[in-house]
Protein backbone atom coordinates (compact mmCIF):
# COMPACT_ATOMS: atom_id res chain seq x y z
CA UNK A 1 0.00 0.00 0.00
CA UNK A 2 1.07 3.36 -0.81
CA UNK A 3 0.87 6.53 1.19
CA UNK A 4 0.79 9.62 -0.24
CA UNK A 5 1.44 12.32 2.06
CA UNK A 6 1.07 16.34 1.30
CA UNK A 7 2.98 18.65 2.68
CA UNK A 8 1.71 22.33 3.43
CA UNK A 9 4.33 24.73 2.27
CA UNK A 10 4.11 28.31 3.22
CA UNK A 11 4.80 31.04 0.69
CA UNK A 12 7.99 33.23 1.44
CA UNK A 13 7.03 37.08 1.50
CA UNK A 14 8.12 38.83 -1.69
CA UNK A 15 9.58 42.29 -1.27
CA UNK A 16 9.73 43.08 -4.68
CA UNK A 17 7.91 41.90 -8.12
CA UNK A 18 11.03 41.10 -9.50
CA UNK A 19 11.59 38.59 -6.33
CA UNK A 20 8.06 37.28 -6.96
CA UNK A 21 8.15 36.53 -10.73
CA UNK A 22 12.10 34.82 -10.26
CA UNK A 23 10.43 32.28 -7.68
CA UNK A 24 7.17 31.42 -9.57
CA UNK A 25 9.66 31.03 -12.37
CA UNK A 26 11.39 27.95 -10.82
CA UNK A 27 8.38 26.44 -8.84
CA UNK A 28 5.17 25.26 -9.50
CA UNK A 29 1.76 26.74 -7.49
CA UNK A 30 0.46 23.20 -7.16
CA UNK A 31 3.19 22.54 -4.13
CA UNK A 32 1.28 25.97 -2.67
CA UNK A 33 -2.22 25.65 -2.99
CA UNK A 34 -2.36 24.54 0.71
CA UNK A 35 -1.30 28.09 1.31
CA UNK A 36 -3.41 29.92 -1.10
CA UNK A 37 -6.62 31.79 0.64
CA UNK A 38 -9.52 31.97 -1.67
CA UNK A 39 -10.59 35.43 -2.05
CA UNK A 40 -14.29 36.78 -2.69
CA UNK A 41 -14.12 39.13 -5.58
CA UNK A 42 -17.36 41.97 -6.24
CA UNK A 43 -18.31 41.56 -9.84
CA UNK A 44 -20.37 44.45 -11.71
CA UNK A 45 -24.05 43.83 -12.85
CA UNK A 46 -23.28 43.93 -16.37
CA UNK A 47 -19.94 41.85 -15.93
CA UNK A 48 -22.34 39.29 -14.37
CA UNK A 49 -24.52 39.50 -16.81
CA UNK A 50 -21.78 38.98 -19.97
CA UNK A 51 -20.81 35.99 -18.03
CA UNK A 52 -24.51 34.30 -17.53
CA UNK A 53 -25.63 35.21 -21.21
CA UNK A 54 -26.07 32.27 -23.00
CA UNK A 55 -23.42 31.41 -26.19
CA UNK A 56 -25.36 30.83 -29.61
CA UNK A 57 -24.27 27.49 -31.05
CA UNK A 58 -22.20 28.22 -34.41
CA UNK A 59 -21.39 26.05 -37.49
CA UNK A 60 -18.20 27.29 -38.89
CA UNK A 61 -16.60 25.50 -42.06
CA UNK A 62 -12.79 25.50 -41.95
CA UNK A 63 -9.60 23.35 -43.39
CA UNK A 64 -9.07 20.54 -41.22
CA UNK A 65 -5.01 21.49 -41.58
CA UNK A 66 -6.82 25.11 -40.23
CA UNK A 67 -8.15 23.50 -37.23
CA UNK A 68 -5.10 21.52 -36.11
CA UNK A 69 -3.16 25.17 -36.54
CA UNK A 70 -5.92 26.40 -34.15
CA UNK A 71 -5.69 23.12 -31.93
CA UNK A 72 -2.17 23.28 -31.61
CA UNK A 73 -1.89 27.16 -30.92
CA UNK A 74 -4.45 26.95 -28.10
CA UNK A 75 -2.80 23.53 -26.71
CA UNK A 76 0.54 25.62 -25.99
CA UNK A 77 -1.47 28.46 -24.59
CA UNK A 78 -3.52 26.47 -22.27
CA UNK A 79 -6.87 27.28 -23.47
CA UNK A 80 -9.77 25.26 -25.15
CA UNK A 81 -9.28 25.50 -29.09
CA UNK A 82 -13.34 26.80 -29.59
CA UNK A 83 -12.41 29.43 -26.11
CA UNK A 84 -9.49 30.99 -28.29
CA UNK A 85 -11.45 31.34 -31.48
CA UNK A 86 -13.63 33.16 -29.48
CA UNK A 87 -11.31 35.11 -27.98
CA UNK A 88 -9.34 36.13 -31.27
CA UNK A 89 -12.78 37.22 -32.77
CA UNK A 90 -13.99 39.36 -30.03
CA UNK A 91 -10.49 40.74 -30.10
CA UNK A 92 -10.90 41.76 -33.98
CA UNK A 93 -14.47 43.32 -33.62
CA UNK A 94 -13.55 45.72 -30.37
CA UNK A 95 -10.23 46.37 -32.71
CA UNK A 96 -13.14 47.23 -35.71
CA UNK A 97 -15.01 48.93 -33.32
CA UNK A 98 -12.34 51.20 -32.07
CA UNK A 99 -11.32 52.10 -35.59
Amino acid sequence: MVRVTSQRRRLPAFRTDEEERAFWETHGPGDYVGALVPERVQLSRRIRARVRERKKNLTLRMEPSRVREIKAVARDLGVPYQTLMRMWIVERLRREKAG
